[in-house]
């Protein structure tokens, strides 16, 4: 994994969730579904779900087929008690009332984009989803997805999928993974909705992740979404199971981007005011509601969709009764309470944002008052020419006031450069020949008159250095009112949104807010200079600033997303914004997925995945591969949430030279229960597999290893090995290991190697003695212990999974 230093993440992550609590990354929608098929499943209700697709006979005839077969099969008794399991109870279709009806008709969920790094709970439900780990642009991304139409990849949901290529997903519908095989793939047959489905042609190679979210949303419902995964001879693929409008922009302290101009290891502001680096960046189709939020600075309005979180402040936890009955912010509550993380549809007028003023300071000591006071007047009104008869650069300052083209002449003259001053028209034009000054005002504010933006240099010059600069500028571009109380309004204009987003981050180093308007299509920057009171209030370098008013739009188109290191959040226009994640009951919900893999001759397929369900949920996926002649599957799982986890991913070796490679990490927590594993079933010659599990136990979470690796006759040469690792945090931890291996060709080579081992005394001992707590050497034990297969999985899930098991380490007191 490059640039990934455990050491480091360690310690970040050890900082940043020392006041983290899972509670606050678990919420519900609250929504009243447009459609249900009501709880209680039957002969009526597989039909209903059906018609309301408009699927084909065959469809419906299979269906059900599989609720026959599901009603035949008793409940499996061999691992943990799912008899709290009650299917009368459950809902099996529900349409939420928030997207169009295209490809939203999962279970109980509703689809929303997350802008959620993974790990962070987000079961993200329905809607097809393509994830790029090394993104650059919205053009690269248009190019990429034109390339795969051309070599014809499909990658979309399975409901399109049967409507628009019913042949080719007759041909591998439920044939790994048929209704027969038990009770919970008989489930998914008769009611599955929602799922994925990617065809990728023979030779094609993907290089980049492809990626879909599901959300688990209703209370005492179900999720049944089916995925289907073909790599046709010699291609190569990584599916992900796993926001914002493309021209967001995205503070990076010295300047505002795109969002989908952005690049992976680029740095961003984040909300703690520091740089900090992408690790990922996500880009999916997305059809829903986007909130446009309007802050009371309009220009810092951005768009994102319903789930995403947003760093805020509800008005009714601030708000005091005054004595006429109305009600008024108070400083003192606004100032003590602490932002929170807060979906956008829960957001409403009179809330407040948090708009983050950057930290990084960095002074330039050739750089001097004068040099800025030119650079402010430049920026404001001059211009870059090219002389022809004298084949020499000449800048240009325009003024209509003497006062101003005095003052600058001066300055210029005083450093020793040539200046002169002509007077025409009521106007007044300062020249300099000067290459050092041009040069200066072309490196830190560009040449393009109506696009000047300030350097990363200047961005990062001491508050009282940047001042200079747009006391300079106002005086050319503004209009300045001194009041009796001492204070001064300012209002000054600018061509460029970068620039007045620029001048706005510059003034809030200042302990100054200023609002940004459009007019007539210039920019005006209004602040107020030494003021008693200030409307916008801040704290350290956090500024409140109050939503003015929010609108809903439907959108249906791209969205994008990033990963961001340890603080994993960022800026937008200024305000931060974080990640979403899965809701919270107190009744059990049910999720059977089913993933089928088919990897052709020479293909090459890597299915990653991580869940985090509510402690509710019963996650009872079923996960298997074909494998052909010189193929290879890579499955990489980490199974973190929900209260009943059984999940074993299954690949069948069936040609000559096929491999699989299985990485599983099982967190279990108080209550929860993870039966996990994998199976390996070797049909030919030279196959090879090896099944890779750790698995941890928290207060008295049980897990357990429960694999199967199989050598049938005449699978000459195969090789297989198996390591299961367990670790046990408290007394009341438990862990069971039940491997099932059937060796039967003699040529063959088998090992199988299990440890389980605890916290002991003395590594905690001495880890307090370096000056962590005792949750803080607890957490740094149990990541150390999942480090060798942190190696092996992609870096963004290792640093998920860190962190994650942090909180989950946090929340757990002492370790006894």
């Amino acid at each position: 994994m490059e640039d990934y230093n455990k050491d480091e993440e360690i310690e970040k992550l050890t900082e940043s969730l020392k006041h983290s609590k899972k509670s606050d990354y678990e919420f519900y929608d609250k929504i009243n579904p447009v459609y249900s098929t009501g709880k209680g499943l039957n002969r009526k209700v597989v039909e209903e779900i059906s018609d309301i697709k408009k699927e084909p006979d065959w469809m419906r005839r299979s269906r059900l087929k599989a609720l026959e077969i599901f009603l035949s099969k008793p409940m499996p008794t061999w691992g943990p008690d799912l008899s709290e399991i009650n299917f009368d109870e459950i809902t099996y279709y529900t349409k939420p009332e928030d997207v169009k009806a295209k490809s939203w008709d999962e279970v109980p969920d509703q689809i929303k984009e997350t802008f959620n790094k993974l790990g962070i709970p987000q079961m993200e439900q329905k809607y097809l989803a393509g994830s790029v780990a090394q993104y650059d642009s919205e053009g690269v991304y248009s190019s990429l997805k034109k390339e795969w139409e051309e070599k014809g990849v499909i990658f979309t949901d399975l409901d399109t999928a049967v409507q628009q290529y019913p042949d080719l997903v007759r041909e591998y519908y439920c044939k790994a993974i048929p209704p027969s095989d038990n009770k919970f793939a008989a489930l998914n047959g008769a009611v599955w909705s929602g799922g994925s489905f990617l065809y990728v042609p023979k030779n094609v190679t993907i290089d980049l992740p492809l990626q879909t979210y599901f959300r688990l949303n209703g209370e005492q419902s179900g999720q049944f979404e089916h995925t289907i995964v073909i790599a046709d001879e010699g291609a190569k693929v990584h599916y992900i199971e796993g926001c914002l409008p493309e021209d967001e922009l995205i503070s990076q302290g010295d300047k505002f981007i795109a969002i989908n101009q952005l690049f992976t290891n680029d740095g961003v502001i984040s909300n703690t005011g520091n740089k900090r680096k992408i690790t990922r960046k996500y880009v999916h189709p997305y059809n829903g509601f986007m909130y446009n939020i309007v802050p009371a600075s309009p220009v810092n309005t951005f768009r994102a969709t319903s789930e995403h979180p947003v760093l805020s402040i509800k008005r009714e936890e601030v708000s005091v009764r005054i004595n006429n009955g109305h009600y008024e912010i108070s400083t003192e509550k606004l100032m003590a309470v602490e932002p929170q993380y807060r979906r956008a549809d829960e957001l409403n007028p009179g809330d407040f944002l948090v708009y983050v003023s950057p930290l990084e300071v960095q002074d330039n000591d050739s750089i001097n008052e004068s040099m800025l006071r030119i650079l402010g007047f430049y920026t404001a009104s001059g211009v870059i020419s090219f002389n022809r008869h004298l084949n020499m650069y000449q800048m240009l300052f325009s003024f209509r006031e003497n006062e101003n083209a005095s003052e600058l002449y001066s300055i210029i003259k005083n450093m020793g450069e040539q200046a002169s001053i002509i007077k025409s028209n009521k106007k007044y034009t300062v020249s300099t020949y000067s290459k050092p000054l041009i040069e200066f005002c072309i490196h830190n504010a560009g040449q393009n008159s109506n696009e000047k933006i300030f350097s990363e240099t200047v961005m990062k010059l001491p508050p009282e250095k940047q001042k200079i600069i747009i006391d300079s500028y106002a005086k050319v571009r503004g209009n300045l009112y001194s009041r009796s109380c001492g204070s001064r309004n300012v209002r000054i204009s600018v061509h460029s949104k970068i620039l007045a987003l620029q001048i706005q981050e510059i003034l809030s180093r200042s302990n100054i807010f200023a609002i940004i308007n459009l007019r007539n299509k210039h920019y005006t920057i209004e602040y107020t200079e030494n003021a008693k009171f200030h409307r916008i209030r801040h704290k350290n370098n956090y500024y409140f600033v109050p939503i003015k008013k929010i609108e809903r739009q439907e959108y249906n188109d791209i969205v994008y997303n990033l990963e961001v290191d340890s603080d994993n959040s960022y800026l937008v226009k200024g305000f931060a914004v974080h990640n979403c994640t899965a809701p919270r009951y107190d009744t059990s919900s049910l999720h059977t997925a089913i993933v089928e893999i088919y990897a052709h001759k020479n293909s090459n397929v890597k299915y990653t995945s991580v869940q985090n369900w509510s402690d509710s949920v019963y996650n009872l996926p079923i996960k298997r591969a074909w494998v052909d002649e010189g193929a290879h599957m890579d499955w990489v799982t980490g199974e973190l949430g929900s209260k009943v986890t059984m999940i074993y991913p299954s690949s069948y070796l069936r040609g000559r030279g096929a491999s699989t490679s299985n990485l599983q990490i099982t967190l279990a927590t108080k209550g929860t229960f993870k039966d996990a594993g994998g199976k390996a079933i070797h049909l030919a010659p030279d196959t090879t597999s090896r099944i890779v599990s750790k698995s941890i136990s928290l207060d008295d979470g049980l897990t357990v290893y429960r694999g199967l690796v199989r050598m049938n006759e005449g699978a000459k040469r195969a090789k297989s090995h198996v390591q299961c690792d367990a670790l046990l945090i408290n007394s009341d931890s438990k862990n069971y290991t039940y491997p099932y291996d059937e060796i039967y060709e003699p040529t063959a080579e088998f090992s199988h190697e299990a440890t389980v081992g605890k916290i002991g005394t003395d590594e905690l001992t001495y880890l307090r003695s370096r000056g962590l707590s005792e949750d803080e050497a607890s957490s740094m034990i149990v990541l150390g212990f999942m480090d060798d297969i942190m190696k092996e999985i992609p870096m963004e899930f290792a640093v998920e999974m860190n962190r994650l098991v942090k909180l989950e380490m946090s929340k757990m007191g002492a370790v006894g």
